[in-house]
C-alpha cells in the first residue's frame, strides 16, 4: 500500500481492518463494516456495503493473493471512508491482475461476485496494479442527491483522475495519479 493510501486511511472519518488470508475474514469484514456504519449513523447503507465487502475481500482472497507465502500475516486491508452521507468501500490486496467483469455461466456456482457489486453500489473499480498490489473499492451514497456516481460518470475517459484533478470532490484525498480505473 502506497503512502499516500495509508494516510487516507488513517484520516478522519476513515476505518480500516487488516485481515489474514483466512477465509473467516470475510465474516470479520461484513462484522467491521456493519459497525463502523452504526457508529457513523449511516445504518441505511450496511446491507449495500456489506454485500459488496463480503464480494470484495472473497474475490481479494481467491485472486489476489499471490501464490507462495507472503511477507506478513495480514495480506488483505479493508478500508472505509464517509465523506458526508456517502461511503467509499476499499479492499487492498497484494495481487497484480485486473479485476474482470464477465458473464458467468448460468450453471455456475461462483463468478458472480462483481456483479453483485456493481448492483449494490453507485460505482465501482480498481486502482492500477503496482508490484505491492492494488485495491479493488466501491462508492454507496445515503443520498440521491449526494451520488458520487454522477460526478464521476460526467468526466470522459476511461479513468477518472489525473494530476490535473487533486481536488477531485468524489475521491479520497491524495488518490489521483494512482490511475483508478471506475466501472460501472
Amino acid at each position: 500500500m502506497t503512502a499516500p493510501l495509508q494516510e487516507w486511511l488513517r484520516a478522519p472519518g476513515s476505518a480500516t481492518c487488516e485481515l489474514p488470508a483466512d477465509p473467516r475474514s470475510i465474516a470479520v469484514a461484513r462484522s467491521v463494516v456493519r459497525s463502523v456504519l452504526c457508529e457513523w449513523d449511516l445504518e441505511p447503507l450496511a446491507d449495500n456495503v456489506v454485500t459488496a465487502t463480503s464480494e470484495l475481500v472473497t474475490n481479494a482472497l481467491r485472486h489476489g493473493m499471490p501464490i507462495g507465502p507472503g511477507p506478513d500475516a495480514h495480506p488483505l486491508t479493508l478500508g472505509l471512508m464517509r465523506r458526508g452521507s456517502s461511503v467509499v468501500c476499499a479492499v487492498f490486496d497484494r495481487g497484480t491482475e485486473i479485476p474482470q467483469l464477465s458473464e458467468p455461466d448460468p450453471l455456475a456456482e461462483s463468478g458472480r461476485g462483481l456483479h453483485i457489486v456493481a448492483s449494490v453500489s453507485d460505482v465501482w473499480g480498481w486502482s492500477r496494479p503496482t508490484p505491492s498490489g492494488k485495491a479493488v473499492w466501491a462508492i454507496f451514497s445515503a443520498a440521491a442527491d449526494a451520488a458520487p456516481a454522477a460526478a464521476v460518470a460526467s468526466r470522459p475517459g476511461p479513468s477518472h483522475g489525473g494530476p490535473g484533478q487533486q481536488n477531485c470532490t468524489c475521491c479520497p484525498p491524495g488518490l489521483h495519479g494512482y490511475d483508478w480505473k471506475l466501472t460501472g
